[in-house]
């Protein structure tokens, strides 16, 4: 008897394992089918595939690698989509410290709530203190992502942006710049640059080898210079 309950509490365990393995994999294909979505543009189909990949968590949790981790990277890629597609009110909870409100352990999605603040918050300003004083929260919401264990490059240097650009709005130097129609999802739209003046430069054509002096010597040799002195 003992062998049998033995036997069947093994194969148990191997169904568990085998279910968890299938549920992983399964969750690491939604994931791809998801980041390959995104980098196309089609963000409705990457949200579907991003709650599959949700779906299969809780059976692939129990396995090395899969957990809280995972369940995070799966929040932060959704709120990502929110924000290239310029969803910054859902992102941005309705709070004096948004970023602090979101988990200190997914840092990721502390810089994307980050990014949103920064893009929303300077919008709703109808001077130039209310503009400074939402620059200033937004460089609060860098310094909180900062904050964390984990050092965050991207965060830095929107921390340092921020505060440059809040600094020379208070001088009254300039404004930040204003999101445009034609944008792309990852910035501003580029443009060709200013056409500049051809005067000074020398346009040097090879000759053909009719063209050439035949007194002139031929390649890598050179007549004899005469001594001084």
């Amino acid at each position: 008897m003992k062998g049998i309950a033995g036997f069947l509490v093994g194969t148990v365990v191997l169904a568990l394992v085998g279910s968890a393995a299938l549920a992983a994999a399964r969750y690491e294909r939604h994931m791809a089918d998801a980041q390959q979505r995104a980098a196309t543009g089609a963000y409705a189909e990457a949200a579907d595939s991003l709650t599959e990949a949700e779906g299969y968590l809780q059976y692939a949790q129990w396995l090395p690698g899969i957990g809280d981790d995972a369940a995070n990277e799966v929040r932060a890629r959704k709120a990502a989509l929110q924000y290239w597609q310029r969803d910054y009110e859902t992102l941005v909870p309705a709070q004096p410290e948004p970023v602090a409100a979101v988990d200190e352990e997914n840092v990721d999605l502390q810089l994307i709530v980050a990014n949103a603040a920064f893009r929303l918050n300077p919008t709703r300003a109808k001077d130039r203190e209310s503009l400074v004083q939402a620059l200033d929260e937004a460089a609060s919401g860098y310094l909180t992502v900062l904050k964390n264990n984990a050092w965050h490059d991207d965060a830095a240097y929107n921390y340092e942006y921020a505060i440059r650009l809040r600094d020379e709005v208070a001088k009254g130097r300039r404004s930040p710049p204003e999101p445009k129609e034609e944008d792309g999802d990852l910035g501003e739209a580029g443009s060709p640059s200013e056409a500049t003046s051809s005067n000074g430069f020398k346009i040097y054509i090879p000759l053909q080898g009719e063209e050439k002096n035949p007194e002139g010597g031929e390649a890598g040799k050179s007549g004899a210079k005469d001594r001084k002195g």
